[in-house]
């Protein structure tokens, strides 16, 4: 499993395309988990990492966190643990990279949040891939 790059949120987001199938998949992840929860643990996160952006950069970079932590609670994984809670600040990176790249253009800011928050969900799936499920694989 390749580990989501920016270049890979880039091309998402100049596809402009949301497919019915991914739309009804996150809407159905939204529903599986308390969203109270989830924006505690982000009030959490934005405590710890304290960033200065601002506008529609810090709205993806916000979107892309709570999408990682919706998919720790379905990995059923602690965002706290040491060798988790280093993704929010990778994902911050990737999300200032695809940022300066796509605003060049015009930015549709549901494509833009919708992909940030799928982002975040791909990064945690990666994590659990390369520190637990590749071990047992091999």
């Amino acid at each position: 499993m390749a580990r989501p790059e920016p270049n890979d949120l880039i091309h998402q987001i100049q596809s402009k395309s949301l497919e019915d199938f991914r739309l009804q998949e996150q809407a159905n992840f939204l529903k599986k988990y308390s969203s109270s929860e989830v924006l505690h643990l982000l009030d959490i996160v934005q405590n710890k990492l304290i960033h200065t952006h601002t506008g529609l950069l810090e709205k993806g970079i916000r979107s892309a966190w709570v999408g990682a932590l919706y998919a720790f609670f379905d990995r059923d994984l602690d965002p706290f643990h040491p060798d988790h809670f280093e993704i929010f600040e990778l994902i911050v990176g990737d999300i200032e990279k695809a940022y300066l790249f796509v605003s060049q253009g015009n930015i549709d800011p549901g494509i833009w949040a919708y992909e940030t928050f799928d982002y975040g969900i791909k990064q945690v799936y990666y994590l659990d891939w390369k520190l637990y499920l590749s071990k047992i694989c091999y």
